[in-house]
């Protein structure tokens, strides 16, 4: 595949720029962590299979955009956990890539492109469990791509990827709802202005993590989303927030797609939630997390932009997406020193460290098992529980 890259720029991809329609794939909120990928982490594990299924569908998608939350913890030891995503992409342990330099499939014909999320700025947990923040990332260009705004041009349409920013304020305040992201530089503003006003014959399509417009929509499984939307600018972009929405308006974009909240919704300006394809004024769409399996397809053709229904990868296949089908319960979580764990039959427990490494092993015919934590230092770890019916795995933070 041919193409030109210009960072902070455009990239012209050479195959899609005569077609009469395309379609990608856009997923959200990977949350992978550790490496090997298959063998102890499902988010992996289902990242994994969804690329796999992605590539099989017909008609091809022309790629696959992943609006941020790639790595759980993307600053931390060992280099953010992303070589836990790369070993699976093509070309394979590629470092220093550029943008659009990975594909979902061997034969490189479909690329996969970033944006960077809040997590990839997170270095680690504090004393109590929360989240310690960073305005610099390290392993993301790295491992992924570039630290920097780009366009995916093709001749009916222009895909604007951004970044919008590390959490505001660092750490949680005792409202999770409060926490925004640092949003748009006056210089991406500018830069965006520019892109829109020199392509205003073609579709247009922003992309970025945090949701500019929020509103209350559902979760993975259908079932309603139950967290704080304060209003529609709740987890969304602190600097520049109205005048991207005055951007949008004025520039006709047709589709803004976001994820962060962990859910499915699509809203107008107001924070109303509306169809899909609502005809008339920006869409402002979120994709529920891909460690859940959502996914969205998304088709451009002359006269419009068409967003599908929230959909789901890999059904049937065994691999435990967070349902916790094995009925396992951890807690407390975050923990300090002794971490319960409750298995409704005969289980193996393993306690695993984030790159995979078996720290603790044991066999449990109860109801609940008791595990000491006193020897492992503050961060994230991964509890492995096998029964006769499968395996589940869960992550825990110990203070």
């Amino acid at each position: 595949m041919k193409k030109q890259i210009l960072l902070f720029g455009i990239i012209c991809i050479a195959n899609l720029c005569s077609f009469a329609q395309l379609s990608f794939i856009h997923i959200s909120d990977m949350h992978v962590s550790t490496t090997p990928a298959a063998n102890s982490d499902t988010n992996a594990q289902y990242f994994v299979c969804a690329i796999k299924e992605f590539a099989g569908l017909n008609p091809k998608p022309a790629f696959v955009l992943v609006t941020g939350d790639i790595s759980d913890i993307g600053n931390m030891q060992p280099l953010g956990m992303y070589p836990a995503i790369i070993q699976h992409l093509f070309p394979p342990a590629l470092t220093n890539p550029a943008v659009g330099a990975y594909f979902i499939d061997s034969a490189k014909t479909i690329p996969i492109y970033f944006t960077p999320g809040n997590h990839e700025y997170w270095t680690g947990f504090d004393s109590i469990g929360l989240p310690i923040s960073n305005d610099t990332l390290f392993y993301y260009p790295k491992y992924i791509t570039p630290d920097t705004d780009y366009v995916i041009q093709t001749d009916l349409a222009i895909i604007v990827c951004m970044r919008s920013g590390h959490d505001s304020p660092y750490g949680y305040p005792p409202d999770p709802a409060l926490i925004m992201g640092t949003g748009l530089s006056n210089a991406q503003i500018n830069w965006l202005r520019n892109i829109l006003s020199s392509n205003s014959s073609k579709r247009k399509i922003i992309v970025m993590h945090h949701p500019p417009v929020n509103a209350a929509g559902t979760n993975s499984d259908g079932t309603p989303y139950t967290a704080s939307v304060l209003d529609s600018a709740t987890n969304s972009l602190q600097n520049n927030r109205t005048t991207f929405l005055n951007i949008c308006d004025s520039n006709h974009v047709d589709v803004v797609l976001a994820g962060h909240e962990h859910q499915n919704v699509v809203a107008n300006r107001k924070g109303d939630t509306v169809g899909e394809n609502r005809p008339g004024g920006t869409r402002y769409v979120q994709t529920a997390a891909a460690f859940n399996r959502s996914y969205r397809i998304i088709t451009v053709d002359p006269a419009f932009v068409t967003v599908s229904a929230p959909m789901r990868s890999c059904l049937g296949t065994g691999i435990n997406d967070g349902n916790n089908a094995l009925n396992i319960t951890v807690f407390p979580n975050p923990a300090k020193n002794k971490l319960t764990i409750g298995c409704t039959k005969k289980c193996e427990i393993e306690i695993l460290n984030p790159e995979g490494q078996i720290l603790k092993k044991l066999r449990s015919t109860g109801i609940q098992s008791m595990v000491d934590l006193a020897n492992l230092s503050s961060g994230i770890y991964l509890i492995k529980v096998k029964t006769e019916e499968g395996i589940t795995v869960k992550k825990f933070i110990k203070q």
